[in-house]
């Protein structure tokens, strides 16, 4: 054993080696992902500075693509597509955190999941997490990111040998395993070994290694599938990541198919994720389920394949773009027609019919809490419901994305001045101005960012909108104005736990806790496990002065996985202080404010705690912000002349 380990490299993680597999078993079809790969920077596909010899044996063993297409340039509707077999209009799900998958469609995991294979997923991201939709038809999803899952899992991912550490794991009891791995995404910070690359070659280069692992524990006759879901497109047509454009290099991707009976050869013709599902069924004799793809080994007549993003347009009020790839070339629509190559006769309407197509079901709106979109924010995604479009084609606009990336990486009060600037030149950018009002509350400035959210939710009306400026009413303590946003949200998300959550909140507030208990008894019963409604239960206990202390070690874990969730360190510390517990209570107080400063209920109940335990100086302290955020009213002047008054110093009351 000893030599065993002085021979294995420090850069290699010693897993654990999966387990045996059972006797009669079917063969395993594992299914890998590849987050913002380009298929032009791996060794198989010709890039001389790629160092993939993984991927590249694959690759040399089975069915290489040279030109699959993404459905999406964004993970989540671009994933969708992979597990369901449908294209975006057809699944609903057409931007980053604006729908999750319906639990309606079917997947290719039930699909597997009915025929008796045990399915398991390993995920790398918040935007493949289990809450998108992806759990449908997987017995085991494992999606510990190992962070809160509000304030980081936007921006942490696991390490591809983590990832590939826990599917090694997997191996030995699952039959179908999707791995997803997401190192390729920005920012690109290699491991030490491959440092001395190019960061994004580096970090395709760590992927390969780790998945070589994967592959070597494959048995024979297991079916393989590697796929990216979209590309970036590195200053193609003017966009430095990927999302706005249709540009080759956002939407070309590696997709590669080896196992048994699959013959090593390289298939020019345009094929689309929304192929792989009905391949992946075929080749394992299963029935065929209903999908928009074709099978990818045999050849068809097919014009071309479809792809969109919606992005400019929920994002800026700008076109939808689409485009159409062929065998000689690509139409792309927005609010002209332009082409590359000779796409061919009937392109068009191949375009037309394909964009035209009617939903399979009814789409599932995702909402989300304020903590969420601040972190969307934060990246520079803030999507919400569908707007009308202003005429303005995306490929036009590419600068003002580039501007709003180069503010994200400045200081708040510059982000403002910044977005106020951008507005004034097109007020129409809903994007920029919930931007805007999000800098601004976590400024805490809270009425001019209400102001701003209100003016954006009035010109494109979402769920996702609605709560954030209902969470703010409570932190304002007005239960009225509180409860109205909380219902409009609930008029486009009737589902979303978010709204009912707040809404329980705003009754509790206003002194109707039977409306609120029935609220909650009714959402609890199919999400007990919910942070927002454990939130909001420990709100009405606190109101009805009674169960308090069962909810004090909920709310606690809560507070743990999703410490930048509003309202919740505040809740957390009133249930702490009418426990007896001061010295926590006062720290979760004070945590809630350095989240949340412009929570103004969170602040008066640390003002209270202070003046119950005379300190004075405190009591000033806390409430010296709100004098500065709002000078004109009184109420927080009163407040602060009345403590110096009691400390005996009314020369400093006088000036206030």
């Amino acid at each position: 054993m000893l030599l065993l380990l002085a021979c294995l490299s420090p850069d290699q993680p010693v897993a654990v080696a999966p387990e045996p597999r059972v006797a009669l078993r079917p063969a395993p079809v594992v299914l890998v992902t590849l987050d913002t790969t380009r298929a032009d920077r791996l060794g198989c596909y010709g890039h001389e500075a790629a160092r993939t010899p993984n991927l590249d044996a694959l690759a040399a063993r089975g069915a290489r693509f040279s030109s699959a297409f993404a459905t999406v340039p964004l993970t989540i509707p671009s994933h969708s597509s992979l597990h369901t077999g449908l294209l975006p209009p057809r699944h609903g799900v057409r931007d980053n955190g604006d729908h999750r998958l319906s639990e309606e469609a079917t997947t290719l995991a039930e699909r597997f999941a009915d025929a008796g294979y045990a399915t398991h997923a390993v995920v790398a991201a918040f935007v493949t997490q289990s809450s998108w939709g992806f759990g449908q038809g997987f017995q085991r999803y494992d999606e510990d990111l190992g962070v809160a899952s509000d304030r980081l899992s936007w921006r942490v991912e696991r390490p591809a040998d983590e990832v590939i550490d826990q599917a090694l794991l997997a191996l030995g009891r699952a039959d179908f395993l999707w791995v997803h791995l997401f190192d390729a995404h920005a920012p690109y910070a290699p491991p030490a070994k491959f440092e001395n690359m190019d960061p994004y070659d580096g970090e395709l280069a760590f992927v390969d290694q780790q998945l070589g692992r994967l592959l070597d524990h494959l048995p024979e006759d297991a079916l393989i599938v590697v796929v990216g879901d979209h590309g970036e497109a590195f200053g193609e047509g003017g966009e430095a990541s990927h999302g706005l454009l249709l540009e080759d290099g956002s939407i070309r991707v590696p997709l590669i198919l080896a196992g048994p009976g699959i013959e090593p050869q390289v298939i020019d013709r345009p094929v689309s994720l929304v192929d792989v599902a009905p391949t992946l069924l075929r080749l394992r004799g299963l029935a065929p389920m209903a999908s928009d793809g074709l099978d990818l080994l045999v050849p068809s007549q097919r014009i071309g394949v479809y792809s969109e993003t919606r992005y400019g347009m929920h994002h800026f009020g700008w076109t939808p773009l689409e485009r159409l790839s062929t065998p000689t070339g690509a139409l792309v629509r927005g609010a002209r027609v332009e082409s590359t190559g000779e796409p061919g006769e009937g392109a068009l309407g191949e375009l037309d019919r394909l964009a035209s197509l009617p939903p399979a079901f009814a789409a599932e709106r995702a909402t989300l809490d304020l903590g969420t979109l601040e972190q969307l924010q934060a990246l520079g995604y803030v999507s919400e419901a569908e707007s009308l479009h202003s005429g303005v084609d995306p490929r036009d606009g590419v600068g003002i994305t580039e501007r709003l990336e180069a503010l994200r990486r400045r200081p708040l009060p510059e982000q403002v001045e910044g977005f106020r600037v951008l507005l004034e030149e097109q007020p129409g950018l809903r994007d920029t101005r919930m931007r805007l009002g999000l800098s601004l509350l976590q400024l805490g400035r809270m009425d001019e960012g209400l102001a701003e959210l209100t003016t954006a939710y009035r010109g494109s009306p979402g769920s996702t909108t609605a709560v954030a400026i209902g969470e703010v009413w409570l932190q304002r303590g007005d239960a009225r104005e509180a409860l109205q946003w909380f219902e409009e949200a609930l008029t486009h998300d009737p589902l979303s736990a978010t709204a009912v959550s707040g809404q329980a909140q705003a009754y509790a507030l206003a002194g109707d806790l039977d409306q609120a208990r029935v609220l909650l008894d009714e959402a609890l019963l199919d999400r007990p496990d919910h942070a927002d409604l454990i939130l909001a239960s420990a709100v009405l206990a606190l109101a009805l002065g009674e169960g308090e202390q069962r909810w004090l070690e909920p709310l606690e874990e809560v507070a743990r996985r999703r410490p930048y969730q509003g309202r919740v360190f505040h809740v957390l510390g009133s249930l702490q202080v009418r426990a007896g517990d001061l010295e926590a209570g006062e720290t979760s107080l004070k945590t809630e404010l350095r989240h949340q400063p412009g929570n103004t209920a969170a602040r008066l109940d640390l003002v209270s705690l202070y003046r119950e335990q005379g300190r004075l100086v405190d009591v000033v302290k806390t409430l010296r912000p709100l004098v500065a955020l709002y000078p004109e009213d009184e109420r927080w002047k009163a407040m602060t002349r009345s403590a110096y008054e009691q400390m005996g110093r009314p020369d400093l009351a006088d000036e206030i």
